[in-house]
């Protein structure tokens, strides 16, 4: 497929456009006409679809939104287009596989399809603020304990020696080599130090920042993998491609970044499940990714666990896992927070619709919709790798049973979630160890979905 400088070039050649008229006169009516034109209807009453001819029907039409809509460039104002052959060879040279990880820890993730009874690859964590270093590192320490796990995030932190991290300065820089130090650290006192790391660097919102920490000397691997965003939807900047760049140059692990919107440009939920899927096409295309990480929500709730997202997003897995040889970390989002009973039920939603639709990879949903400071803990990572152990178990009509009846324990509060617990208040801060309360809760609720049917 070339180079970054054929993207480069395009972006330099492709039609020139006001970002708004990409939006309302060529993205939109695009994509609208596609959901239309599958036929393919959302069934509310059936949240893990069952049919692989309408999956398939879903890959067609995000190959058409690519070639239709294009992917606009915000720093040239400019349309990057791709011709249906250039995005049928991206589909073709798909990776397939990334290797990820040094010495015991280093592993292959690779596909699974629908109702395959293999294990997901088990990535937990994310880049949600820690507000102290020590925080940070029990968290991670806690991931790494977990002997399922594959791969994790690491926490982003908020202030260094006191003073507010802004984005773009030095204390950007230095806060992002201090958050992988502390990790690596912490990595090392689990018995797994050469557990790959999948976003680095969390702290580090811009390239120049990011790609300085990224240095051999500050501890970066070329066996972790780094983030590279696009921006709903269907958009892409200089300061992501120059990032790229670097990785490409360095032989890095790209992991190409997209949150596709439910609700939003694409429409409802027959839109959204072709966005989801179109952008694990744009990212072969446009960020040549080893790997990607999508992270589906609902635009009006900020969460992946509605019953019509979790359809999309099963029907997205199944397209793409039938039609494209992508490692994806499907990345959800919760709208309870931690040592809640509904953060539980959601998680276990996701985990049975998506691991059953042929996720490579579900990572550990993140609470509190990802904007809770010190809102994740490693109980959650915990409950989630056995989530997805019973799951890999189940097909996808058994699923679905369970996901109808599981939706009808949290559906209802969806608008309204319990914000949960800070770290700090359901973790011991020195020790790490979740209390008594926590542990009790985290097995009542077990027990409870186990009595549901699913097999722990």
């Amino acid at each position: 497929m070339g180079n970054i400088l054929d993207i480069c070039e395009k972006a330099l050649n492709g039609p020139i456009m006001r970002e708004e008229d990409f939006d309302k006169n060529r993205f939109m009516p695009t994509a609208l006409q596609l959901a239309r034109d599958t036929g393919i209807k959302f069934d509310k009453e059936n949240p893990v679809p069952q049919d692989d001819a309408a999956a398939d029907r879903i890959f067609d039409a995000a190959k058409e939104l690519v070639e239709q809509a294009g992917v606009y460039c915000l720093s040239t104002a400019r349309v990057m287009q791709f011709s249906r052959q250039e995005i049928e060879t991206a589909i073709c040279n798909a990776p397939g596989q990334v290797r990820a990880g040094e010495g015991n820890d280093a592993k292959v993730f690779g596909m699974r399809r629908p109702d395959e009874p293999k294990w997901p690859w088990f990535q937990v964590g994310s880049g949600i603020v820690s507000s102290e270093v020590q925080y940070a590192a029990n968290i991670v320490e806690g991931y790494a304990s977990i002997p399922e796990v594959n791969s994790i995030q690491i926490p982003s932190l908020s202030r260094i020696r006191g003073i507010p991290i802004s984005a773009g300065a030095p204390t950007e820089f230095y806060a992002g080599i201090l958050g992988l130090r502390t990790a690596l650290d912490a990595l090392k006192r689990a018995g797994r130090p050469g557990l790959p790391i999948f976003n680095l660097h969390p702290t580090t919102a811009v390239a120049v920042t990011n790609i300085a920490a990224s240095a051999p000397q500050f501890g970066s691997r070329l066996t972790d993998a780094w983030l590279c965003g696009m921006i709903a939807e269907m958009k892409v900047s200089y300061d992501t491609l120059n990032k790229v760049a670097y990785l490409h140059a360095s032989g890095a692990n790209v992991a190409a970044e997209s949150g596709p919107m439910l609700g939003g440009y694409a429409g409802g939920p027959e839109g959204f499940a072709i966005l989801c899927t179109a952008y694990l096409i744009a990212g072969q295309l446009v960020h040549k990714c080893h790997l990607q990480l999508n992270f589906p929500i609902h635009f009006m709730h900020s969460c992946s666990s509605g019953r019509d997202v979790l359809w999309g997003v099963s029907l997205a897995i199944q397209a793409s896992s039938r039609n494209i040889a992508v490692p994806v970390l499907w990345g959800p989002y919760c709208a309870a927070g931690p040592n809640t009973k509904m953060y539980m039920y959601e998680a276990a939603a996701i985990y049975l619709a998506w691991v059953t639709s042929g996720a490579p990879c579900v990572n550990q949903p993140h609470p509190a919709k990802a904007v809770k400071v010190d809102g994740i803990t490693p109980l959650e990572a915990k409950f989630c790798v056995e989530l997805g152990k019973a799951a890999s178990k189940l097909t996808r009509a058994q699923a679905n049973d369970l996901v109808i009846r599981i939706l009808e324990k949290y559906e209802s509060q969806i608008a309204s979630p319990p914000e949960g617990d800070r770290y700090q208040d359901c973790h011991d801060p020195v020790t790490g160890k979740p209390n008594d309360a926590y542990v009790k809760l985290y097995n009542d609720v077990r027990e409870e979905l186990a009595a549901d049917g699913i097999p722990f």
